[in-house]
C-alpha cells in the first residue's frame, strides 16, 4: 500500500525531530503502530506510525530535517506499508523486537523463533534464533532482542518474526536425543529435526530420531579420535573410507553441518609445500569429494616415519562448541546404556569403533590386536569389552599409556561378532590382521582340519 500526498514539515519534538501527519481521509489507510517506509526528497526511511498533537503520521529523524531544512516547509512524501518492522541491526547482529510485536504475538524469553530479513519485499536472509531478555537503561522497560546476522551490520531492513508451532506431527524423539534435549532450549522445525541453543553458543539442527544401534560404532570412532574438550569439534580419519563414513555419520547427526577440512601430513621426503598440498588436495577430492581448506605440514621427528601415512590424515572440524554438547552428551548416554543394560552387540559395535583410531595390528607373527588408551579411559574400555564377553590383557606403558591385548584365538572366537566390523574402514589393518592370524599355529590347525558336517539322508 502506497500513498503520495503534499505535506508541511511540522515540529515534532524540541531536538530537531519532525513530524508528518497524513491527510484527513487517508487515516483509515493505516494503523497506529504500523511500520512505514518514508520518502522526502530522495531521502528514505522507516517508521512506526504514531499519534501525536491529535493526527496520525510518523516522526522525521532530526538529522534529515536539519540537513534538507524542512522545518515548516511542504515537501512531497511518499509512503509504504511495511509487512514487518524495522529494527536497528548492531555489530553483534542483534535486533531489538518492538513492544507491539511482543505482544502481538505473545512472545516469551528464550522462546525459539523464525526472523526472516527483508528488503525490497523480499527475503534475503532467515534464520532460527532465541528470544533474549534486554532493558533499555534509557526507557527503564524490558524488551527482547534477537541475534539474526552481524554480516547486515548498517544495512537498512525490514523484519518479521514467525511463532514454530508447538508441536510438528506429534514428534517423538529417540531416548538418546530426548536426553540431550532436556539440556537445551530448542524447538521442532521439521519432522525429525530440532534447533538447539545453549546460553551464547551458535546453535544446531539435530536429527531428533538417532538410535543407539545407529551410532554406536561411530561414538567408539569419536571416543577414540575426536575432540571432546575446547571450542571445536573435530574428529580424525586416517583414511579415504574413515572419512567418508564420519563425514556420512556427521552429517546424520547434525543437519546443519558445515565442517572445514584440514590435512595433516608429516613431509618425510622433504617434498616442496605447495606441491604437497596441491597433490594432497587433488587425491582427497577425487576420493572422498571434499575441497580442504587447510594444510599442516610437519617435519618428521624421530620414528614417525614408522606410522608415515602416505595421504595425510584428514582433520573434520566445526568451530560451534555446541557440538561438543551434543556429541560428549551422546557418547556418554551410549556408554551408560553398554553398561548398564550390558548389550553386548552395542558393547561390540563401540569396540570395534575405538579400533578404528586406536587399534593396531603390532606383531607379524602374531595375530593379536592392541587397542591403546590412558589412565582415565582404559577402565572404560575394560568394562565395554567385559560386556562384549573378549578376555584382554592391560599393558602399562610409560606416562599415561596403557594397552589392551586382544589375543589371535579371543579374536577366533568371536570372529562371527567382528568379522564385518573390525577395521573395516581400515583396509590395510584388516588385511594385516588377517594375514597374520593365518600365521597363528592353533588358528592354522583348525583351519586345516575342518571338515563340514556331511548332511544326513533321510
Amino acid at each position: 500500500m502506497k500513498l503520495k500526498f503534499v505535506s508541511q514539515i511540522r515540529k515534532g519534538n524540541n531536538q530537531g525531530t519532525g513530524f508528518i501527519a497524513f491527510p484527513e481521509g487517508k487515516t483509515n489507510l493505516f494503523n497506529l503502530n504500523d511500520w512505514v517506509k518514508v520518502e522526502v526528497l530522495k531521502n528514505q526511511f522507516f517508521g512506526k506510525i504514531i499519534f501525536y498533537s491529535g493526527r496520525l503520521g510518523v516522526y522525521i529523524p532530526k538529522h534529515i530535517v536539519r540537513e534538507n531544512k524542512l522545518a515548516n516547509k511542504e515537501a512531497e512524501i511518499h509512503v509504504e506499508k511495511v509487512d514487518g518492522f524495522h529494527a536497528k541491526i548492531y555489530p553483534d547482529g542483534r535486533i531489538h523486537i518492538p513492544q507491539n510485536i511482543i505482544r502481538k504475538l505473545n512472545l516469551k524469553q528464550n522462546e525459539i523463533v523464525l526472523i526472516k530479513g527483508i528488503k525490497d519485499n523480499k527475503v534475503i536472509r532467515e534464520k532460527y534464533s532465541k528470544l533474549h531478555l534486554a532493558i533499555r537503561a534509557q526507557r527503564n522497560e524490558k524488551e527482547y532482542t534477537c541475534v539474526f546476522d552481524k554480516s547486515f551490520y548498517g544495512k537498512e531492513l525490514t523484519f518479521k518474526i514467525e511463532k514454530l508451532p508447538t508441536e510438528i506431527e506429534k514428534i517423538k524423539p529417540s531416548p538418546a536425543i530426548l536426553n540431550v534435549l532436556n539440556r537445551v532450549h530448542y524447538a521442532f522445525i521439521g519432522k525429525n529435526l530440532a534447533i538447539i541453543f545453549k546460553g551464547n553458543k551458535s546453535p544446531a539442527i539435530i536429527n531428533v530420531n538417532v538410535n543407539f544401534s545407529d551410532i554406536a560404532f561411530y561414538m567408539g570412532a569419536y571416543f577414540a579420535d575426536g575432540t571432546k574438550k575446547g571450542n571445536s569439534w573435530a574428529i580424525c580419519a586416517s583414511t579415504f573410507e574413515q572419512a567418508k563414513y564420519y563425514l556420512k555419520m556427521h552429517n546424520f547427526l547434525i543437519k546443519d553441518s558445515n565442517p572445514e577440512f584440514i590435512i595433516s601430513y608429516t613431509n618425510i621426503h622433504n617434498i616442496e609445500d605447495n606441491k604437497i598440498k596441491t597433490n594432497l588436495a587433488k587425491i582427497w577430492q577425487k576420493e572422498v569429494g571434499i575441497k580442504v581448506s587447510k594444510f599442516r605440514i610437519r617435519k618428521p621427528i624421530g620414528k614417525s616415519n614408522l606410522k608415515w601415512n602416505e595421504y595425510g590424515t584428514l582433520v573434520i572440524r566445526e568451530h560451534r562448541q555446541i557440538l561438543l554438547d551434543v556429541y560428549n552428551g551422546l557418547l556418554n548416554l551410549l556408554i551408560k546404556e553398554i553398561l548398564t543394560k550390558k548389550d553386548k552387540n552395542l558393547a561390540i559395535d563401540f569396540i570395534c569403533g575405538v579400533m578404528e583410531g586406536d587399534g593396531c595390528v603390532p606383531a607379524k607373527k602374531r595375530g593379536h590386536i592392541l587397542i591403546w588408551s590412558n589412565k582415565n579411559d582404559i577402565h572404560i574400555l575394560e568394562n565395554i569389552l567385559r560386556i562384549a564377553i573378549i578376555k584382554f590383557k592391560r599393558i602399562k606403558e610409560r606416562g599415561n599409556k596403557y594397552a589392551l591385548r586382544i589375543g589371535a584365538l579371543e579374536i577366533f572366537k568371536n570372529f562371527s561378532y567382528l568379522n564385518d566390523k573390525i577395521f573395516i574402514l581400515y583396509p590395510k589393518r584388516r588385511k594385516n590382521l588377517f594375514e597374520r592370524l593365518k600365521t597363528v599355529e592353533t588358528i592354522k590347525f583348525l583351519i586345516e582340519n575342518y571338515h563340514p558336517v556331511p548332511e544326513i539322508q533321510s
